[in-house]
């Protein structure tokens, strides 16, 4: 007789009402948080253990050396700036239905095991999975904001990119660089590449920045490999989907930066700037069994963290959009 999958699942899935908070909330909300491409991929910089506010510091020299004297008199040539980052407070919030994903749950511990993985355990997985998809919304976050829930993106404060987002965003002091009037394509988009690094030429000094390239959505991306292709020269025909450069400058392809909108920016992965609560001890990860209570089937998954963004140097970028 074949035994019964409903006996094994209550025996084997049951959940007890585990509560994470600080240090053994770690795993379960930094995945969450590296779940963000753009983190993840280092093409920013992350600021761990940020509560409420951090002030991002930077000095800048110019011509500090001078002709020896006996009175030499001391220069003014040291520049201080401070920008400031203020993480917002954010949830998940989700029921999850034992029933649903226990299928899921069950092919993933046979696909490990076959790997010579170790399994992992029922609560690691639906934690593990929310974390995986508050990932891809973060991203998305970290770039065009939210109106009351993430206030400030890089490229927003609203969850929409037009110039009146961008003027509002983290990189509202960014050099302009008006580009090509209609959709960006295949055929247009070296001509405002081109556009955006020579505006870039004009800002002191980034170009010598480590990693300084284009962050571009996936489709200008794709329209970029594509323009390469016609090159008809190796090094056209030899881009790759994480390696593609336009004169030695990276070309980030960024799924936080919406396809539907014609946008690129120019600067390095150091001056756009990630704090979240990290190690801060505030962070926590919950795992309820409310079917325990409610007479459903169902598992709530809770987290709590707080995450923000900031440029480390105003004016150290350019934003390359259709500015009227």
């Amino acid at each position: 007789m074949k035994p019964s999958i409903a006996k094994k699942y209550d025996f084997d899935i049951t959940v007890g009402a585990n509560t994470y908070a600080g240090e053994l909330a770690l795993p379960y909300v930094t995945a969450a948080i590296l779940g963000a491409e753009t983190i993840n991929n280092d093409r920013c910089r992350l600021i761990e253990g940020v509560v409420g506010k951090a002030v991002i510091s930077g000095l800048g020299f110019t011509d500090v050396i001078q002709a020896s004297a006996c009175a030499g008199a001391g220069g003014e040539n040291l520049t201080l700036t401070e920008q400031v980052l203020e993480v917002n407070s954010l949830m998940v919030k989700e029921v999850i239905c034992r029933g649903t994903m226990f299928p899921t749950w069950v092919a993933a511990q046979g696909r490990m095991q076959r790997n010579g993985d170790l399994p992992v355990t029922w609560t690691d997985f639906l934690l593990g999975a929310t974390a995986a998809q508050a990932g891809n919304s973060l991203e998305s976050l970290l770039w065009v904001g939210a109106t009351t829930t993430f206030p400030l993106g890089f490229l927003s404060n609203d969850g929409v990119v037009d110039e009146a987002g961008i003027d509002a965003s983290a990189c509202a002091n960014f050099v302009e660089a008006t580009t090509t009037a209609g959709a960006w394509t295949a055929t247009n988009i070296l001509a405002n590449l081109s556009t955006i690094f020579d505006t870039a030429q004009g800002v002191p000094g980034i170009l010598q920045k480590p990693g300084c390239g284009f962050y571009v959505s996936y489709e200008a991306y794709a329209f970029y490999l594509q323009a390469m292709a016609t090159q008809n020269t190796g090094p056209g025909y030899n881009q790759s989907l994480e390696g593609a450069t336009y004169l030695g400058y990276p070309v980030y392809p960024t799924p936080g930066i919406p396809n539907t909108v014609d946008v690129a920016v120019f600067t390095y992965p150091d001056n756009l700037v990630v704090g979240t609560n990290a190690y801060s001890g505030e962070e926590q990860a919950a795992l309820i069994p409310v079917y325990m209570y409610d007479g459903s089937d169902n598992v709530k998954v809770s987290m709590d963290c707080a995450v923000g963004v900031q440029t480390a140097v105003a004016g150290d970028g350019v934003v390359g959009f259709l500015f009227t």
